[in-house]
């Protein structure tokens, strides 16, 4: 790529780049996926990772807000393929300036955050670094039947998800506006990861695909369409706006938009199952009082958002280290 820098590929580049130069193993599903499974005869072993800086991610945020954000963010990988966690390892660094008392708070988010879905923080490492930078790697165990992968969505499959979109965005704008919203600023910095739900649809082999809204929904949807070799149909008037995106005051109808579609940090699942399932889903999440709303249908190509009876391409715009935002 002669002298291209990373800010001109992109993260998503940059992750093609490095797997068409590792070899991988033997593992049943690695990477492009959410977790890697490693297969253990009946049972999956999930293993995931993920990375934050305190001035790119949580910026705003309380030292135990980032122990939970960390924790958080692991665990929602750990859910969107069926799993359940085992346990979580830290890698903490940390500039030599850093008060003792951030380290504690720290600590008490992480345990707050892994003790709240059933698991625990089981080790770690803790180095000096130029900048609070926190890694976590989560392990998780689930049955080879009730995995689901990214891979698989069929023509015809109904696409759904849980929750809202927009709650993160509204937080990021009332933050940066000084407003005080605490369930939106709440929504962006303390994300809920749905561990218990992702269990239960695994359980009730439902999805023919799943994947976690991280990086926003219009980032999510391709990676599922470019996994399955689909395409979608959404209907933006089917959405589940978040209640907070309308009372934090975004200029206009297409600010809103972006937020809804492209922000991301939502950590809710978004997956694809047959018309034939959505009974038994929406059952296998009563329990849990989580909704699931259908949001459109698996095509055969192209990626389409349709509002108003007006249906535009989805572009990729979702969050992408290394570009500008």
């Amino acid at each position: 790529m002669g002298n291209k820098k990373l800010k001109n590929i992109g993260e998503r580049k940059a992750i093609e780049l490095i797997k068409g130069l590792l070899s991988q193993g033997d593992v049943a599903v690695g990477i492009g996926d959410d977790c890697a499974a490693m297969d253990l005869g009946k049972d999956y072993l999930l293993v995931t990772t993920d990375m934050i800086t305190v001035k790119t991610h949580t910026p705003h945020a309380t030292p135990e807000q980032i122990g939970w954000h960390l924790i958080a963010i692991n665990l929602s990988d750990i859910a969107c393929k069926g799993g359940k966690p085992l346990g979580v390892v830290t890698a903490l660094g940390l500039p030599r300036e850093t008060p003792v008392s951030f380290l504690k708070q720290l600590a008490k988010g992480m345990d707050r955050c892994a003790r709240t879905f059933g698991t625990a923080v089981i080790g770690g490492d803790t180095k000096e670094s130029c900048d609070v930078t926190l890694t976590g790697t989560a392990f998780g165990l689930v049955k080879k039947d009730a995995f689901m992968a990214r891979k698989g969505a069929r023509v015809g499959d109904l696409v759904a998800m849980t929750g809202s979109l927009g709650g993160p965005a509204a937080g990021y704008l009332a933050l940066k506006r000084g407003l005080k919203r605490p369930k939106a600023i709440k929504a962006l910095l303390e994300p809920w990861p749905r561990v218990r739900e992702g269990r239960a649809l695994g359980e009730a082999h439902v999805a023919t695909s799943c994947i976690d809204i991280s990086d926003g929904l219009s980032t999510s949807l391709h990676h599922l369409a470019g996994a399955s070799k689909v395409g979608f149909s959404i209907s933006y008037d089917m959405l589940r706006v978040h209640e907070e995106v309308q009372r934090v005051g975004f200029r206009d109808e297409k600010e809103v938009q972006a937020a809804v579609l492209h922000f991301g940090g939502e950590y809710e699942l978004l997956m694809t199952l047959g018309p034939h399932k959505l009974a038994k889903a929406c059952k296998a999440l009563k329990r849990y009082g989580t909704e699931l709303t259908v949001i459109g249908v698996v095509t055969r190509s192209g990626i389409l958002i349709e509002k108003d009876g007006k249906a535009r391409a989805l572009e990729n715009k979702g969050w992408e280290h290394f570009r500008k935002h």
